[in-house]
């Protein structure tokens, strides 16, 4: 399998998780008419996270796999810090 598509799985799936399993608030969208990639999460109306990856197709593979794979690396330290808050709480 293609790692960019890898990459964007693993996001998907991510924001699956914080949609069903947690208060936040997760926005995916691929848009092909801006040719854009942009993700946001809200907690109760505050933005924990928000990026853009514009000109999407554009991007070379290995470009587009390091912004990806930001992303999915921030995506899980919030989900880490999410679920220590959990247990500690």
């Amino acid at each position: 399998m293609d790692t960019n598509m890898s990459i964007f799985n693993q996001i998907n799936s991510l924001c699956y998780w914080f949609q069903h399993e947690t208060h936040y608030h997760c926005a995916l969208v691929l848009d092909s008419e801006k040719d854009s990639y942009y993700i946001r999460i809200k907690d109760r109306g505050i933005h924990l996270y928000t990026q853009q990856i514009s000109n999407f197709s554009k991007k070379s593979k290995d470009l587009l796999r390091i912004e990806l794979t930001s992303i999915a690396e921030s995506l899980v330290l919030l989900k880490g810090n999410y679920v220590t808050q959990k247990q500690t709480a």
